[in-house]
């Protein structure tokens, strides 16, 4: 019976022993108590890549997550406005990043800016709040790596917990995993962003359908195996919602097929802004602006908006800083201010901005963890502006005012217990189970206690009784 005591007893030490390794351990892994969320961004990473490439990582990743047809991305489909619309939910009109050369007289009167890494002026990205501020003003911490779409900006003299200084394309594209991976195992972060421009680069030399476009989405895919391997050398994989986004595609051009500005109206006429296929006008004289209007709507292969003709789908009108003409070329055409530009294309094959509708246009979706589930290669679409909502859930946040809907992305969730699979909620569920354990055993120890008692007490009874009818037998024979 003391054996069983004993036994009892080890049972009860272990299950406390057990919650201890586990609250170790987690306060080791997230400090922060709050779900991880990584979020890859992969520049021009078109939908259809993966079938085009050799894929194994993004494969296995896929039997294990979810993969999405495409996602509709905003116009116009250039980097800096999809990017700012991934991570803050707003449609371009909203959040005022409107291209990647942007016009804002009260920034900067002398000519456009160039969205990227170096313009940190918050006036650029005040009006939207991006998810890496979502999180920390609701107490989590964020870590950005070579993101050059508002990193170092200050929000309410808020900025990122953890960045690279500037945007530098000299760390490798290993080293940028080490950094993330090593932020949220040492419990610095529970949101991550890194960024690679590799496909966006190697599309626009050579063409989305060149074999050096191929041979940058298997180096993509290559960089997602090695996150994999190093997540799971930390123990954080199974326990990290990982999403791979992309902004726009790609499409090929001629350019033998080429529309030069200088051709058909005054330089002198007009701020130029070139983001080809598109081309930003804002005439120096309101009186100018129908003149200027009626020459580009005579050039071939143009189409020319106003904000008044603008389509309402584009959600592209009701913004200062969207100029009041803006000419597109058709598909697989060129647009420049003159002859001498051309020169310095160095042979561009693949271009993007032209409308959403275009399924070249579209980005891909691939994402994987507690949060999604598994084995879906091919989740209907949704657009861009839902993946902040989407973000936001996964790291249970509330949103800040945005565009989309979470009701867009629920059919890549998985159940409801296991959305909310984040570390601290694992944890949680480790800890119930340790701690019912006890308690189980902690009944059965008192229940063994209790019940010897009594045993020892009906035997010293019967003891008793017995002696007692001895003494009175003697008693009587005497």
């Amino acid at each position: 019976m003391l054996s069983q005591f004993r036994n009892h007893l080890l049972h009860i030490i272990l299950g406390a022993i057990n919650v201890a390794l586990a609250a170790s351990s987690n306060a080791k892994l997230n400090k922060l108590e709050r779900p991880f969320l990584l979020i890859v961004g992969m520049d021009a990473f078109r939908w259809d890549f993966i079938d085009k490439a050799h894929t194994p990582n993004f494969d296995l990743i896929i039997e294990d997550g979810v993969r999405a047809k495409h996602v509709k991305n905003v116009f116009p489909t250039k980097s800096a406005p999809n990017w700012y619309t991934i991570v803050s939910g707003l449609y371009v009109e909203s959040h005022g990043v409107t291209n990647n050369h942007v016009y804002d007289p009260k920034i900067d009167p002398n000519g456009g800016i160039f969205i990227d890494a170096k313009c940190e002026d918050p006036r650029m990205w005040e009006a939207a709040e991006p998810i890496w501020i979502t999180n920390q003003r609701q107490g989590g911490r964020s870590g950005l790596i070579n993101f050059p779409f508002g990193m170092n900006v200050k929000f309410d003299k808020m900025v990122a917990t953890y960045t690279t200084n500037k945007y530098r394309n000299d760390t490798t594209k290993e080293e940028r995993v080490d950094r993330i991976v090593e932020l949220f195992a040492n419990g610095s972060i529970n949101l991550g962003i890194i960024y690679y421009s590799a496909v966006d680069h190697a599309c626009h030399m050579h063409g989305p359908e060149s074999k050096e476009a191929i041979a940058s989405v298997e180096e993509m895919d290559k960089i997602a195996g090695y996150l994999v391997k190093k997540l799971k050398e930390k123990d954080l994989y199974d326990i990290m919602n990982i999403m791979f986004v992309a902004d726009h595609g790609q499409v090929e051009v001629n350019l033998k097929k080429a529309i030069f500005m200088n051709d058909h109206i005054d330089p002198s006429l007009y701020l130029g802004l070139k983001d080809n296929p598109m081309y930003s006008v804002f005439p120096y004289n309101v009186s100018k602006t129908d003149e200027i209007i009626e020459k580009l709507s005579n050039v071939e292969h143009l189409t020319v908006y106003t904000k008044d003709t603008m389509p309402e789908k584009f959600h592209y009108k009701h913004n200062d800083r969207i100029p009041p003409i803006m000419v597109m070329t058709d598909v697989g055409w060129v647009i420049t201010k003159d002859r001498s530009e051309k020169k310095s294309w160095n042979g561009i094959r693949g271009s993007h901005g032209y409308s959403n509708d275009l399924p070249e246009m579209w980005p891909f979706f691939v994402a994987t963890g507690p949060g999604f589930k598994k084995g879906i290669k091919s989740a209907e679409p949704f657009n861009s502006v839902d993946i902040y909502s989407l973000m936001c859930h996964l790291m249970q946040l509330e949103a800040a005012p945005h565009n989309g809907s979470l009701e867009n992305v629920k059919h890549l969730l998985a159940s409801q217990a296991d959305t909310e699979g984040g570390p601290s909620a694992q944890y949680g569920v480790r800890l119930f189970i340790c701690v019912l354990v006890i308690v189980i055993e902690t009944i059965v120890l008192i229940g063994g206690i209790l019940w010897y008692r009594r045993q020892r007490k009906s035997a010293h009874r019967l003891i008793h009784d017995v002696q007692l009818e001895g003494l009175l037998n003697n008693e009587e024979e005497s």
